[in-house]
């Protein structure tokens, strides 16, 4: 069950991304365009950043859910067992801490905001804008409560999971030379 759920936000999270990621190549080319022949639109900067923004924190996210950020494994898995869950335990809370903070942060900001619009497009509310940062703290805390069970195994076990990864890749590679000279071979 908890894979189906950790799977199906990995696919929202994917689609939503690249679609912003569309949208954002869309509009620069139309900026482009529309710089190129004399009529420059006025309001391409603010939501180029703000799609910018969206698809940083957006892919921030999706990074968070596969577990695909930067970390300390050759530290965390170099200790005892009892090092690694205290180090995995207060890392944890660490992370839960500063992203549970910037949720509450965020959500503040936008009832600061009011009834601000955008400079540029009056119809876009500022919380549109401003938005993405309880969105993507509330979106990292629920990637990374959904993961915990399988990294806490992870240390657990003591098998660094870049470890397994490296040795993935190269056994591919090694297959994969493998059936090149095979194929070669044959040919001659």
């Amino acid at each position: 069950m908890l894979d189906r759920v950790i799977h199906w936000l990995d696919l929202f999270l994917q689609l939503f991304t690249v679609t912003l990621i569309v949208i954002l190549a869309v509009i620069v080319l139309l900026a482009v365009g529309f710089r190129y022949s004399g009529n420059s639109l006025i309001w391409y900067d603010e939501v180029a950043v703000l799609l910018l923004a969206w698809i940083t924190f957006t892919g921030a996210a999706l990074a968070v859910l596969r577990n695909a950020h930067l970390g300390f494994n050759g530290l965390m898995f170099g200790l005892p067992l009892p090092g690694r869950i205290a180090l995995f335990w207060l890392v944890e809370a660490i992370f839960f801490a500063i992203f549970a903070v910037t949720l509450w942060a965020g959500w503040t900001i936008l009832s600061i905001f009011g009834n601000e619009t955008m400079t540029t497009l009056r119809f876009v509310p500022r919380s549109v804008v401003q938005g993405i940062l309880p969105v993507s703290a509330a979106l990292i805390l629920l990637g990374r409560a959904l993961t915990l069970p399988g990294r806490m195994a992870e240390v657990r076990s003591g098998i660094d999971p870049e470890t397994l990864e490296i040795q993935h890749e190269i056994a591919r590679a090694e297959a994969e030379l493998a059936r090149t000279r095979a194929g070669t071979e044959s040919n001659t």
